[in-house]
């Protein structure tokens, strides 16, 4: 917890710093494949209620950086795509948390220690994907 911690902090403070994004708008940003995703689904693959993903996909869109539009599949559903500025703060903004991440956390292991520590975190997904 203490080494999540610290990295979390510095990450929050680098993205807020460097690229004017809260750690949440990151993980949404972060979680846009380049088709969109269902706003549903996007709940799913963040770490927020969906009633927080629902606002700050709001604020994300008033700031230029989404936009959101009915699933033509489905039309209770709603679709939201990275704008050309979305993209264009969201990848600077991954160097960035690859660099902390790398920095404060990576470079402290050797390449078997990184391979174990996938395989075991890798293990632990996989495990909570299917427990009920």
């Amino acid at each position: 917890m203490e080494v999540y911690t610290a990295v979390l902090a510095e990450t929050e403070q680098a993205l807020a710093a460097q690229h004017g994004l809260a750690l949440s708008e990151f993980d949404v940003l972060v979680n846009i494949p380049r088709e969109g995703v269902r706003q549903g689904e996007l709940t799913h693959r963040v770490v927020l209620s969906q009633s927080a993903v629902s606002r700050l996909v709001v604020r994300l869109e008033r700031r230029g950086l989404v936009t959101r539009e009915n699933d033509a599949r489905d039309s209770r559903g709603v679709v939201v795509h990275l704008t050309a500025q979305g993209r264009a703060v969201l990848h600077p903004a991954i160097r960035t948390n690859a660099e902390i991440v790398e920095r404060s956390f990576a470079d402290w292991f050797t390449p078997e220690e990184l391979a174990a520590l996938d395989a075991g975190f890798t293990r632990l997904l996989t495990a909570r994907a299917v427990a009920p």
